[in-house]
Formats: structure tokens, C-alpha cells, sequence
């Protein structure tokens, strides 16, 4: 693949779907819809990177049913299975106000409100009502919920987030 763009993962192979070589796809983004407006993705599986033209991509319960050019038959989907599905960082959408990718949190530095660190936010994980993020320090983990009454201040220039920590009883 010769494009050097950051690629943003709005997407994973859950398996292949049906006699035609659909996939079943978890969304991984903002605005599901925004597949419907998409030409190209990018599927990273098994070690491979393969830019593939999107046929189509339908809403199914949760999740979407995707088709791409040359996968025609459950085995040629089979093969996609767990696969990411991204897009280059320039073809995302501008989000809300206060709304973020996880792109954008993960590796940004926390401190507490009194100026201390905390560490950098490694992994973010979804838990229904909120996400949260998890933050390594030196010596500890914090677990810090995305919720208004915890995150202070996010700071996208100088990759850096500002929060209220909860009272330990």
C-alpha cells in the first residue's frame, strides 16, 4: 500500500454473513451511518493491509452487513474474519463538541486537578452507559470514567486531560 496516511479503525469483522459474501461488521465509530458514504476501506487481518472498494453497507440490528469488491462467497468472507476496517484519518467526520475518537484520547497525558500525573490513557473500553478510560501510571492503573462530572478540561493540542478524581473510601 503506497498512501502513508494514518489509518483510524472505524470497524471489525465480527464473521462472514450469508450466501454472498457479506461480512458482519461491529461499527466502531460515531455515526454508523457513515459507511453508506464511504468508497474505500481498508481491511487489516492477519498481518495483511488490502485497500478494498465498498460495494455496500446496510444497518443489521447493532451491527452492519458490508459487501466489498472480489468477496463474492462465504469463503472468500471467511477469510476477513476479526479483520479491522479502517479509514485514512483525513476522511473522518468532525465530531460534536465534546465528543472524541478514541484515537485522539489514547496516549494523551492525565493529570489531576492539584497538577499531578496520573499516566497516559492505554486503552479505552465501553461499558454501556460511558466509556472509560484506562490510565497507566508508574505505579498504579486508574480506572477514570468519561463522564462530565470526572473529565475537567481535554486539551487535543497539547494531548493532555485534566481530571476530578473520586473521593477513596
Amino acid at each position: 500500500m503506497e498512501n502513508k496516511e494514518e489509518l483510524i479503525t472505524i470497524g471489525r469483522v465480527l464473521k462472514e454473513w450469508g450466501l454472498k459474501g457479506e461480512l458482519l461488521v461491529l461499527p466502531l465509530t460515531f455515526d454508523p451511518g457513515r459507511f453508506s458514504e464511504l468508497s474505500e476501506v481498508v481491511l487489516k487481518h492477519k498481518g495483511l493491509v488490502e485497500r478494498k472498494k465498498l460495494m455496500f453497507a446496510k444497518p443489521h440490528k447493532h451491527n452492519l452487513l458490508i459487501g466489498i469488491e472480489g468477496c463474492s462467497t462465504p469463503e472468500d468472507a471467511r477469510k476477513y474474519r476479526s479483520a479491522l476496517i479502517q479509514i485514512e484519518r483525513s476522511a473522518s467526520l468532525k465530531l460534536p463538541e465534546g465528543i472524541y475518537y478514541y484515537y485522539q484520547i489514547i496516549g494523551m497525558d492525565v493529570y489531576a486537578i492539584d497538577g499531578c500525573h496520573l499516566g497516559q490513557v492505554k486503552s479505552i473500553f465501553e461499558t454501556g452507559s460511558n466509556d472509560v478510560y484506562v490510565v497507566a501510571g508508574d505505579n498504579k492503573e486508574y480506572l477514570i470514567p468519561a463522564i462530565k462530572d470526572v473529565i475537567e478540561e481535554i486539551d487535543l493540542e497539547a494531548k493532555k486531560m485534566i481530571v476530578k478524581l473520586m473521593e477513596e473510601e
